[in-house]
């Protein structure tokens, strides 16, 4: 790798991005009490903790090709000083790690605390109740797409089925719902997008919950 692309790493490594950190800001856990709730929402997918993966590499990348050469870097760099960029690379390694371990383990308790829930519905489904006259128990609510990325400013139109336990679809109406309506927003379905990060949307119909992982990346 030449000076000059080793240089451009470097930098690259040093700025502040909003991707850094996602599984602190953008990742979300079950909330406190979910095991008395009927809906919730928070984050299933790995899409945050991953970037802070990725953003962890490139620093520590970053920090070993300023190592490797501290005179051409301090001769070529803006900068001007290798020792404080590799300390920053450092820093921002050890942030993202700890972000990435974050986010991991609230989708783990995520994931678990939705299995609960889904299984909690099951049964009270199955607890002498019927179904409305002419109509059949939603089973599951089935969200499309159920993965998409978007860029700032840009709109989506998801869809949502309620599954019966019939075995066809049903009519219904759906609560939509947003982990984080500062990243993304939800109205009847449609998705906007307002600043950078992961957020899961939810449709709620009969307290059966389908979902779907919005990533929203800045503008190109």
């Amino acid at each position: 790798m030449s000076i000059r692309a080793s240089t451009k790493v470097a930098c690259v490594a040093l700025l502040p991005t909003i991707m850094c950190g996602c599984g602190f800001a953008f990742t979300h856990g079950p909330p406190a009490g979910h095991e008395q709730r009927d809906h919730f929402s928070c984050t299933e997918g790995y899409t945050g903790p991953i970037l802070d993966v990725v953003w962890a590499s490139t620093n520590v990348i970053a920090a070993l090709v300023i190592a490797s050469d501290r005179e051409a870097y301090n001769d070529r760099s803006f900068f001007n000083n290798a020792d404080r960029a590799i300390k920053t690379s450092v820093v921002w390694a050890v942030f993202s790690s700890a972000a990435a371990t974050t986010g991991f383990l609230k989708t783990k308790r995520c994931r678990a605390a939705l299995r609960g829930l889904a299984a909690r519905q099951a049964q009270l489904r199955n607890v002498g109740r019927e179904p409305p006259t002419g109509s059949a128990f939603v089973e599951a609510v089935v969200v499309s797409p159920p993965v998409d990325t978007l860029e700032i400013g840009e709109q989506l139109q998801l869809v949502a089925t309620a599954h019966s336990s019939d075995g066809g679809t049903t009519p219904r109406m759906f609560h939509w719902s947003s982990s984080n309506d500062a990243i993304a927003s939800v109205n009847s379905g449609l998705v906007s997008a307002h600043t950078g990060g992961a957020v899961v949307i939810a449709a709620n119909t009969d307290n059966v919950v389908g979902t779907a992982n919005i990533v929203v990346l800045p503008k190109n």
